[in-house]
């Protein structure tokens, strides 16, 4: 388990009004103005006798989000930590993989001295965006820049579609 994060509580308790404003030192208006942004995400109470509940194990999921760590992601897989949540495209691997070279102290011309890449080509891999720079990992690079910072790919079926499925799957040409 990675330090920064926490186990959720056992049991599902119940956190009155009052216990969620005093937990985060906020008023009754910034509680219903967090209800009312669906940008914050806040969780929606349950009424029991005509009063404001929250579940305590959805508060302390929405805090873990907060702090940009996946509540449903497992802290290890067959004995080996986890260290990124759910990627479903490209951009989001790149960063992952951006982040864990820096969470290391590594700059990039150690990567490409670690992975055996050309000096230089983990910079071009971490700016695959970037027009007439960046490249895109092949199946000869992606291996190396894995090697090099030591980390492996793990596939799960997921519960529902990728995020834009639907966008994605249409077609790029326009129709006259």
């Amino acid at each position: 388990m990675t330090p920064n994060k926490l186990r959720a509580p056992k049991g599902d308790r119940y956190l009155s009004t009052q216990d969620v404003m005093q937990r985060f030192g906020i008023s009754r208006f910034t509680l219903r103005r967090w209800h009312e942004d669906d940008k914050v995400g806040f969780p929606k109470p349950v009424f029991i006798n005509r009063r404001h509940y929250y579940r305590e194990s959805d508060i302390f999921r929405w805090e873990e989000k907060r702090r940009g760590i996946d509540p449903d992601v497992p802290d290890s897989v067959h004995g080996v930590e986890v260290v990124s949540g759910v990627i479903s495209d490209y951009g989001e691997l790149v960063d992952a993989l951006k982040k864990h070279r820096e969470s290391l102290k590594m700059t990039v011309m150690e990567l490409d001295a670690r992975s055996g890449m050309q000096e230089g080509y983990t910079t071009k891999l971490e700016n695959w965006a970037r027009p007439g720079y960046g490249r895109g990992a092949g199946p000869d690079t992606l291996p190396l820049w894995l090697g090099g910072l030591r980390l492996g790919i793990v596939l799960v079926t997921l519960p529902r579609a990728p995020r834009n499925f639907q966008q994605r799957a249409k077609p790029t040409v326009e129709v006259i």
